[in-house]
């Protein structure tokens, strides 16, 4: 079975959640291959946008202090899981340094959803380099293939469009039978994809699809690799009959099962932003089983949908 699951920054915030998520892994069938969605850590994108939009307006200072605290925030995160002589210290490092020298490559007179696309991607960067290097070092075998190899997109940035077509192509060489066989386990990035269209030199550029485009990227990974299932796992029981954020003083109900227009119609209600539009669509259109599950209640099956 090829299972795709997707964890969101609202569950990923720091040490303790990724320990957590190890044991995820630790009890996953044997005979089982996964594909690995990962946000970026939580408010890292938020604080990524609000350093593009300083250096949209001039305020090099401030951004300064900002990449220095987003730095320091992903080193305390790593210092609670790896020894002080680990390669992961430094791989931040210079993920932080190709930022800075982004910034000065890019220049301002750049288009801003452009600029926006080869800075804010560096969260989801992070937070997979950080992941597959824990899941190595206490014994979780896996390989970080990076989505920017495999998922085309066109130059539309900030919103850019999948080419499902080449993106395919792309999946059958860097995600083989041969390559699951050897680690078992793939890390990547949802949210984030690159294009060479209308661009110089036929460079490569990253992009990026629009928020909730993590949950879209596995839904996608599940259609064009025919997934057994997609998991999306979140901070929520499951789909619930009614919004809990609206109705918290009351005991409010998951729905174990549902069917695709089911879930179509909650998330125009009730289960609003749960899932994106995008991802329902992709795995209805291969009847790919999807499931809502609770990060923190690992024996909860949440809420299956198909």
């Amino acid at each position: 079975m090829i299972i795709v699951n997707k964890f969101g920054g609202g569950i990923i915030e720091g040490a303790v959640s990724i320990k957590h998520l190890s044991k995820i892994f630790e009890n996953f069938p044997l005979q089982d291959y996964s594909v690995n969605v990962f946000s970026a850590f939580s408010k890292t994108t938020n604080n990524l946008e609000t350093i593009v939009k300083n250096y949209i307006q001039g305020k090099k200072e401030e951004n300064e202090k900002l990449l220095n605290e987003l730095k320091v925030f992903h080193l305390e995160i790593v210092s609670q899981l790896f020894p002080k002589a680990h390669t992961i210290f430094s791989i931040i490092e210079d993920e932080f340094k190709k930022i800075k020298d982004t910034f000065s490559r890019i220049g301002h007179l750049e288009n801003d959803k452009f600029i926006y696309d080869q800075i804010v991607p560096f969260g989801e960067i992070l937070a997979s380099l950080i992941i597959s290097n824990y899941f190595s070092f206490i014994g979780i075998p896996n390989k970080l293939i990076n989505a920017t190899d495999f998922l085309y997109t066109d130059s539309n940035f900030s919103s850019a469009n999948v080419d499902k077509n080449a993106t395919a192509l792309n999946l059958n060489l860097k995600i083989s039978e041969e390559v699951f066989k050897l680690h078992k386990n793939i890390i990547t990035q949802g949210f984030i994809g690159f294009s060479k269209n209308n661009l110089k030199n036929d460079s490569k550029f990253m992009t990026t699809l629009g928020r909730g485009g993590s949950d879209y990227t596995a839904g996608l990974l599940g259609n064009l690799l025919h997934a057994d299932k997609v998991v999306l796992w979140k901070d929520v029981p499951g789909v619930m009959e009614k919004n809990p954020k609206l109705f918290s003083n009351e005991k409010v109900k998951r729905i174990d099962f549902l069917t695709y227009d089911d879930l179509s119609g909650l998330l125009q209600d009730v289960a609003l932003g749960l899932v994106h539009p995008k991802t329902l669509k992709e795995v209805k259109e291969k009847r790919i089983p999807l499931q809502v599950r609770p990060f923190w209640d690992l024996d909860s099956a949440g809420t299956l949908i198909s």
